[in-house]
């Protein structure tokens, strides 16, 4: 009698079945499992052999030898985090499987998502076997970037410009590194803050150079005794303060 045992000779994990049967018709079957149909369903890797026996009492012997496949490596690299809904990031698994099907739909080994969510995939090797793997993907918000300080200097002074303290780094277009800079000239100034999550914001200011008030003093540098003289300043500015305490 024929004896050739068909089914895939390999599960995908333990626990897992796959069927081998030889051709139905014969007198009877006796397989190494005890089994006496013409096919079985086996869940572990091992050696499986069958016996069978015709009307005539003729009989054949075959055996399969099953493996265990390695399910595919599913394992999802890329950021798991968005700095602010809309951007993206790409998500991938490892080429040369037969087949991915991500909970998006895409059917391709990396795909780019731009919300923040969970992404599932499944993915399928040229046996037939999945494995499923997934990575939540969250939206970090931006680090402040607002600059305080004055936004002018007088001639030959200087003022500080600072950022919120707490960030992973800074980048000022002076190519200070510290939070708070000291600035001397008139100009434009920009700054990147990169947070501990690797999110970055960019903030600039100008500053101006304001002119020094007219500080010119009229009056008799001389009097008679007894008499007096007015001293004075160009009026218009915002406050005088003389030697005398007078703020006139």
């Amino acid at each position: 009698p024929i004896c050739t045992i068909t089914g895939n000779d390999f599960i995908c994990a333990p626990g897992q079945t796959t069927q081998l049967c030889v051709p139905a018709g014969a007198a009877s079957y006796l397989w190494s499992t005890g089994a006496i149909t013409n096919c079985i369903s086996v869940n572990a890797a091992g050696l499986y052999s069958v016996t069978v026996t015709n009307a005539s009492g003729c009989s054949s012997v075959c055996s399969r030898t099953v493996t265990i496949s390695p399910p595919p490596v599913c394992i999802i690299t890329g950021d798991d985090f968005l700095c602010e809904e809309g951007q993206s990031t790409e998500l991938c698994v490892p080429a040369g499987a037969a087949s991915y099907l991500w909970s998006t739909g895409a059917t391709t080994n990396c795909i780019t998502v731009n919300a923040a969510g969970t992404y599932a995939v499944t993915v399928t090797d040229e046996n037939g076997c999945s494995s499923i793997c997934s990575k939540t993907v969250i939206v970090n918000p931006l680090p402040l970037c607002i600059i305080t300080g004055d936004d002018f200097i007088c001639e030959g002074q200087a003022t500080q410009l600072c950022v919120p303290a707490g960030a992973m780094s800074y980048l000022w277009s002076t190519g200070a590194t510290a939070n708070c800079i000291l600035v001397n000239e008139a100009g434009t100034y920009s700054v990147t803050v990169t947070s501990l999550n690797g999110c970055i914001s960019i903030c600039s200011t100008i500053v101006t150079l304001n002119p020094t008030p007219v500080c010119m003093i009229t009056g008799n540098d001389t009097i008679c005794d007894g008499q007096t003289t007015q001293l004075c300043v160009p009026a218009g500015a915002t406050s005088y303060l003389w030697s005398t305490g007078t703020t006139t």
